[in-house]
């Protein structure tokens, strides 16, 4: 039996099919593909002697002391109008819940202003 010959329904259920069966294909090759760069990276890896990847924390805890940190952060906003947290932990050297906790302590100490919102936040010497 030939195209010609099949309803226009059946020649819908026949493209359908078809495509499924393409999509398929290409998913399995696309997930060969992934398999072959996760060993190869794991190749490279194991040759350059390490282990695993490391990521690096989100929010990292500083060894400095509390006093420390306030002070390197009062002397980042020494002179400036309003900076960022990200502008901020550029200049002190720490960032994550560090950096966060020690602009609350200087907030509710009422030596730094906040302004703005969100990710317009800017902080400023009171």
């Amino acid at each position: 039996m030939s195209l010609q010959e099949l309803s226009t329904e059946d020649l819908v259920k026949e493209i359908q099919r078809r495509k499924s069966a393409e999509v398929g294909e290409l998913r399995r090759q696309i997930d060969e593909h992934k398999k072959s760069i996760r060993d190869l990276e794991d190749r490279i890896r194991s040759r350059d002697g390490e282990a695993a990847p490391v990521r690096r924390a989100r929010s990292t805890v500083t060894a400095l002391p509390a006093g420390e940190r306030a002070e390197r952060v009062l002397t980042a906003l020494e002179g400036a109008a309003g900076i960022n947290v990200a502008e901020i932990a550029a200049k002190v050297g720490f960032e994550g819940i560090s950096l966060k906790k020690t602009l609350d302590d200087l907030l509710s100490e009422r030596k730094v202003a906040r302004t703005g919102k969100a990710r317009g936040t800017k902080y400023k010497l009171a």
